[in-house]
This record gives C-alpha cells, sequence and structure tokens, in this order.
C-alpha cells in the first residue's frame, strides 16, 4: 500500500498554508501534472502520493516567487500581548 499525504499534512512538511497547498494540488490535476497515485475523493479531500511532493514544493516557490508581497501580508503572524501596569504605590492591595 502506498502512502499518500493529506493537504494538512503536506503544509506541515512544506511550512506553506493549507489553502495554498490546495491551490497547487488543484492546479497541477487542472495541467494533469500529478501522478494518478494521487486523487481527489469526496468533494474537496486530497490523497498526495510521495512522488508529486516535489511539483507542488516547485508550484509553491513559483506562486511565492510571483505573489511575495501577498504572502508576506496574509503570512504574518498576529500577536496580541497583554500589558499589566504594577499597582500604584500607597495603594492598600495588601490589607
Amino acid at each position: 500500500m502506498t502512502t499518500r499525504f493529506s493537504l494538512a499534512e503536506l503544509s506541515e512538511m512544506l511550512h506553506a498554508p493549507v489553502d495554498v497547498i490546495r491551490r497547487a494540488v488543484d492546479e497541477l490535476s487542472e495541467q494533469g501534472l500529478l501522478t494518478a497515485e494521487s486523487f481527489v475523493f469526496g468533494d474537496r479531500n486530497w490523497r498526495v502520493a510521495p512522488s508529486d511532493t516535489k511539483r507542488i514544493q516547485q508550484w509553491i516557490a513559483d506562486f511565492q516567487a510571483q505573489n511575495s508581497d501577498v504572502l508576506a501580508s496574509s503570512e504574518r503572524r498576529r500577536m496580541k500581548r497583554k500589558v499589566v501596569a504594577p499597582p500604584a504605590k500607597g495603594s492598600n492591595e495588601n490589607k
């Protein structure tokens, strides 16, 4: 039995968002560049053969080179930080 990867597994392996992986797989499939070992089941779920990962990785690299400004803004991680002020001097908190 051949090992196949889900889009989430490919996303972790290739360090790319799942939507970019999905777009790569969909476009490569439409162009007929994926092997017969990779297939879609259900509505949008893919099982991708290891032999196709290099093609997907190359598609992502080309896509990122062409759309670097779009990806840079969408992949930026947003972090929130809570700043707590120290108690004011002379406050009666420890009574």
